[in-house]
């Protein structure tokens, strides 16, 4: 009898194993539809001379699918640093049962303010990582540097620091992506660099660094360019 048990109580432990399987999602930043490198000079018909990226470095938080409007599964992992020199850090692993129906991927670009206001943390939140000003203005929720012959900043250098917490100054974006193709292990998300440049003139926006109106436009502009690719 005893024996029985132990049988049955493997057979459905294997079972439940056996409805999960890995997933991931990917992050592609990109201009022209070109997969961007560190250091690497494009060209785009939105910035007249070559571009350079230096850094491309953002957080996701709170990944969760949805199926309409309900939640159906969110990662166990809150906080997420996507930085473009470090390629481990631009998938992100994951087991979700095998069956189970999405329509859509909800998740933060950014940090949010009750993290913000528990100060500098550990992993992903370390400010070691670059990503952090002050306790009063709190993470950098997306960082954006490079070098371009259009910027006339000195050395051409243009960045992009959009972070912020406190009213009226919260910059972090809540982005919504449908999903169609529920087939694919993978899904990828495309950051289409160039169409943030698009929304801004380079020539007269290229320094931001602190919290402010203009920083929470700049995230709005920033978290429309995210999409899923096909």
């Amino acid at each position: 009898m005893k024996y029985n048990i132990i049988l049955v109580i493997m057979f459905l432990s294997f079972s439940v194993f056996g409805q999960m399987e890995g997933r991931n999602i990917s992050f592609f930043p990109t201009v022209n539809n070109q997969l961007i490198e560190i250091d690497k000079n494009y060209f785009s018909d939105v910035v007249t001379d070559s571009i350079n990226f230096e850094t491309i470095r953002f957080y996701v938080s709170d990944v969760q699918f949805c199926y309409d409007e309900n939640v159906v599964f969110s990662l166990e992992k809150k906080h997420h640093l996507v930085d473009l020199e470090l390629p481990e850090s631009m998938k992100i692993d994951f087991e979700m049962e095998q069956d189970l129906k999405f329509n859509k991927i909800k998740f933060n670009l950014g940090v949010d303010s009750l993290t913000n206001v528990g100060g500098a943390m550990r992993g992903d939140l370390d400010p070691s990582n670059g990503m952090y000003w002050t306790w009063q203005s709190g993470y950098i929720n997306f960082k954006l540097e490079g070098v371009t012959a259009s910027c006339p900043a000195r050395h051409h250098f243009f960045q992009f620091h959009l972070g912020g917490f406190q009213s009226p100054f919260n910059s972090l974006q809540i982005i919504e992506l449908p999903i169609t193709n529920l087939d694919s292990k993978d899904i990828k998300i495309n950051i289409a660099i160039d169409g943030f440049f698009k929304k801004i003139k380079i020539k007269e926006t290229y320094e931001v660094m602190s919290p402010s109106q203009q920083t929470v436009e700049l995230a709005q502009f920033m978290a429309s360019i995210f999409s899923i690719s096909k």
